[in-house]
């Protein structure tokens, strides 16, 4: 809704009265805006937090910017009266190409984003040839020589555009050069596969979803199987997993997945364990199997159910009836995306009827921007649950992660007590509870 009230508003200002658009206000406030989006971008490639408000700004204060210079221009060399027909005829057309171009040409042609990058360059330099054709002055009726200070920050538009361009570009390069396997763009996004530190021990492969890690893998044979990132032997799920009343009896585990990564979750997989992996992208389900070797390594009977994870749960139900998971994995948060209708009461209701009533339902909430604890806390006092908490700091080839825990097997419960792995929560839930009918991030910003 943002970006869209964004690009109308510029609209309506542009073509509402002539002096509502001066150049020498919108054209710096661009040039601020790519500063600003560029700052952004440096500290993401750098692993640096940037908060959710500053991300938001920068990024509306480049679109804003952008549809008002192409507005104000726009309007300020639109023809006489006589031919308005055609002009709004052309003003159409370019709307038409560019849902083209976006949804069409760019999701073939590009292996990323880079719509981004060509408008900014463009915008800039379609600013300066209408600067420098424009002999008036910065506002209508054309008739004072156009103030030399102005075109100097025009160009400064454009040399900041280029600059935005040139970084993205060669931090792709850079990526291209250390290790990249193969990138795919689909509708959900952007995935890359690496691989760094080829021929030594320490050998592994990544999986990025956009920016955000979502799983890796050591191609050493001694290390290949060891469960990295958010899943090590420190996280929620290995707790969850390893620590199991039927695990530690040495009985089979039925275990259940919403979310695949690279298949992590899969080598804590023993003989006669079945696990079910429930995945909306395809193209994850290809990197996984085509640069990763969990699944198929994995001592686990394993089954890959492509599909949105709520839809897919509740289609079993109806068409095979409960699975009886031992643990229940919700897993498929992309970075700072939240699939809201995976975190709602009802969606809950569907967990615990495919979990056997002494199931464990572990839940990856690790993220940058959100604390989702709250709304799971709300959540297990609405179904009688109890919840556990368990950070871990990571380590060597582990990344810092959050996990929260909601079972009501007692027996689970003692030895996670004994184990001493959950952590106290500091503060009471917060009267935060999201339903089909009603959610509201904003309550969850960090």
């Amino acid at each position: 809704m943002l970006p869209l009230s964004l690009y109308l508003i510029s609209f309506i200002i542009c073509f509402d009265r002539d002096a509502w658009y001066v150049r020498t206000v919108w054209y710096p406030f661009l040039a601020i805006g790519i500063a600003a989006l560029i700052y952004v971008l440096k500290q993401d490639y750098a692993d640096q937090s940037v908060s959710l408000v500053n991300e938001v700004t920068a990024y509306s204060a480049v679109l804003f910017g952008l549809c008002m210079v192409s507005h104000g221009e726009m309007v300020r060399n639109r023809p006489s009266t006589d031919h308005l027909t055609l002009f709004y005829l052309y003003v159409a057309l370019g709307g038409a190409l560019g849902g083209v171009l976006v949804n069409l040409v760019a999701p073939h042609v590009f292996n990323g984003y880079w719509e981004l990058h060509l408008v900014v360059v463009a915008v800039g330099f379609a600013a300066v040839v209408s600067l420098f054709l424009d002999k008036g002055s910065l506002t209508r009726p054309l008739t004072r020589p156009l103030p030399s200070f102005s075109r100097w920050a025009f160009s400064f538009v454009a040399a900041a555009g280029l600059a935005f361009a040139s970084q993205q570009l060669w931090l792709h390069k850079q990526d291209q050069g250390y290790g990249s396997l193969e990138s795919k763009r689909g509708f959900f996004g952007v995935l890359h596969a690496y691989e760094q530190d080829v021929g030594t021990k320490d050998h592994y492969r990544a999986l990025y979803y956009g920016r955000i890690r979502h799983g890796d893998q050591y191609r050493y044979s001694k290390f290949r199987n060891i469960a990295t990132a958010y899943y090590g032997q420190g996280s929620g799920v290995s707790f969850a997993i390893r620590l199991h009343p039927q695990r530690l009896a040495g009985a089979p585990m039925n275990v259940g997945a919403i979310g695949l990564g690279v298949g992590t979750i899969a080598s804590y997989g023993q003989a006669e364990d079945e696990y079910t992996f429930y995945e909306i992208n395809p193209d994850v389900e290809y990197m996984a199997n085509r640069y990763f070797s969990y699944l198929g390594e994995s001592k686990a009977d394993i089954n890959v159910v492509i599909g949105d994870g709520r839809t897919s749960l509740a289609k079993q139900l109806s068409t095979e009836g409960s699975k009886q998971f031992d643990v229940l994995v919700l897993d498929a948060f992309n970075g700072d995306a939240i699939p809201v209708h995976l975190l709602t009461e009802e969606a809950f209701v569907l967990y615990w009827q495919h979990l056997k009533s002494d199931g464990v339902l572990a839940l990856h909430i690790t993220n940058r921007h959100l604390d989702l604890t709250d709304v799971v806390r709300q959540l297990a006092l609405k179904i009688a649950k109890q919840v556990l908490h368990i950070e871990n700091l990571g380590g060597r080839r582990t990344s810092p992660n959050e996990w929260v825990i909601m079972t009501s097997n007692s027996e689970f419960l003692d030895i996670i007590e004994d184990k001493k792995v959950a952590k106290t929560w500091l503060h009471d839930p917060k009267p935060i509870f999201w339903s089909d009918d009603f959610s509201n991030l904003f309550d969850i910003i960090k």
